[in-house]
């Protein structure tokens, strides 16, 4: 197994590497005062339906790993 991507927008790519990609930049927008809390939640609500397609026996991690940051997040930045 690849612990990086294979070609970008490939089948072949790890799902753990695009969504780490996605939830960067989902950390990224909530750091930045541009983007609106709706926006922001809305960015985070897809990255977790693209978990349950990619990981669906996963989402414990994502809940423990990427919501604890986005909630540290938003609490520091927001």
């Amino acid at each position: 197994m690849s612990t990086g991507p294979a070609v970008p927008g490939s089948e072949s790519e790890d799902p753990a590497y695009v969504l780490r990609r996605h939830a960067d930049r989902v950390a990224s927008m909530i750091v930045t005062s541009s983007c609106s809390d709706l926006a922001c939640a809305i960015a985070e609500r897809e990255l977790r339906m693209e978990c349950l397609v990619l990981l669906p026996d996963r989402m414990d991690l994502f809940d423990r790993i990427y919501a604890a940051r986005f909630l540290r997040l938003r609490e520091q930045f927001r």
